[in-house]
């Protein structure tokens, strides 16, 4: 049986339309308002919005609570038992709620307690209304039963109300304790609907909600959430070092570069997501199979991935340019960007290897790695981030992501090489 002709097909290209549209307006949200903040509220205020939009990422680690991974991944594998989705909706929404809860409480006193915070505690009150919307966000769910256009309706609707008010209602300079804000009512108000869909789809009753399963989920996938939080750190964290020892401009230099990188970064997560469930099922199913679709997905998507890589590369001061960059300074950022597009590289070949990882159940191992990864780049980052500026915090993410790779490669060796199905 040929591999391409399983996965290859009008349904498989279509969803894949749909779900690149959704998406697109996605990735090209925040350049179309990164520039018009830039002249707004200047590089020190997009720092700010950096930091805070980080904190808010690396908290909604903590409320997804596996469910992007172990969720899907379950899910994926029952979709045709709808009492089993029934159950594991009810069970991982109310596990996310506490979840909620206790960030939402944690965060109040440390934004009102560490310095840090509450200089711009404002900011970062209003920033916690993204980790709001994440815990209403139904996409993991969407992604398991791989209903793609809802997830591609949630996206756009989300991004046009965020958008729209930026250009609305930011003004002046100091409106940039709004733009996080935006964000995370555009997700609230787009994710809301899309739960309600699966409310009434699933017929699903807030009266009928039991503790138990939602508390054996906190407990069993504890130590799994751990490492997710930790790579969250590890994703999110260096905006705020260099905000605190660089100050709020190079932390604003460092945004504009992160945000472009972070082109690749978000497509490598959707695209990460749109094959994960469908590997796992194939592995599930028939491992040697499953390694070849794989392959042939994160195969072909590698070599888009360095395409653009490259364009990006040849192109930098052009790309600066856009965002309204002081002139006097394109030259040096375009050198620390070039030397940042390493990161995407190496993450579109350590992102299909974490889905081995998951789909093999070397969940065990892989925390150990994230932690200590993460670890690791802190350590690194202040260092680096000290001794260079931002010029070491890139070398210091590039350094770390090879080590990840490596030891990837040397714990799925074993079922990289499996037999090859006929």
């Amino acid at each position: 049986m040929k591999i391409g002709s399983g996965i290859v097909n009008k349904k498989k290209i279509y969803d894949l339309l749909i779900y690149g549209f959704g998406q697109a307006i996605n990735l090209l949200s925040p350049l179309i308002v990164m520039p018009y903040l830039i002249s707004i509220c200047g590089e020190e205020g997009l720092g700010r919005i950096g930091v805070g939009f980080s904190m808010a990422l690396i908290l909604c680690g903590i409320v997804d609570y596996g469910s992007y991974i172990q969720g899907v991944k379950e899910i994926s594998i029952h979709r045709d038992d709808l009492e089993f989705i029934r159950h594991k909706l009810k069970a991982i929404y109310l596990s996310k709620f506490l979840l909620l809860l206790a960030v939402a409480a944690v965060m109040a006193l440390v934004i009102v307690a560490v310095p840090f915070f509450s200089r711009d505690k404002t900011l970062f009150f209003f920033s916690l209304i993204m980790v709001a919307g994440q815990f209403v966000n139904p996409a993991w769910f969407f992604q398991a039963t791989e209903n793609f256009k809802w997830i591609s309706a949630i996206n756009i609707i989300s991004k046009v109300i965020y958008v729209g008010c930026i250009f609305l209602f930011v003004k002046q300079k100091e409106d940039y304790i709004l733009a996080n804000f935006f964000f995370g009512a555009g997700a609230i108000v787009a994710n809301g609907i899309g739960f309600l869909f699966i409310y009434r789809r699933y017929s699903l009753s807030f009266g009928d909600f039991s503790l138990a399963p939602a508390l054996e989920i906190l407990r069993d996938e504890f130590s799994f959430t751990t490492s997710q939080f930790f790579l969250s750190m590890y994703q999110f964290f260096p905006i705020m070092i260099i905000s605190y020892i660089g100050g709020d401009f190079m932390a604003g230099q460092y945004r504009v570069i992160d945000q472009i990188i972070s082109i690749f970064k978000s497509y490598l997560n959707i695209f990460f997501y749109f094959v994960y469930a469908n590997v796992c099922y194939e592995i599930n199913k028939n491992v040697a199979r499953g390694i070849a679709v794989w392959k042939l997905y994160n195969g072909l998507n590698f070599l888009f991935i360095i395409t653009l890589i490259g364009i990006f590369f040849w192109k930098a001061e052009m790309i600066f340019g856009y965002f309204k960059i002081d002139p006097a300074q394109i030259e040096n950022i375009s050198l620390y960007f070039r030397i940042g597009l390493a990161i995407p590289a190496l993450i579109a070949i350590s992102q299909p290897l974490r889905q081995l990882m998951f789909a093999f159940d070397q969940n065990r191992i892989y925390i150990t790695i994230t932690i200590l990864a993460t670890i690791l780049n802190i350590v690194l980052l202040i260092f680096l981030t000290s001794a260079s500026g931002l010029k070491g915090s890139l070398f210091s993410i590039i350094f770390i992501e090879l080590i990840v790779i490596v030891l990837y490669l040397l714990i799925l060796r074993k079922f990289l090489h499996a037999p090859k199905t006929e």
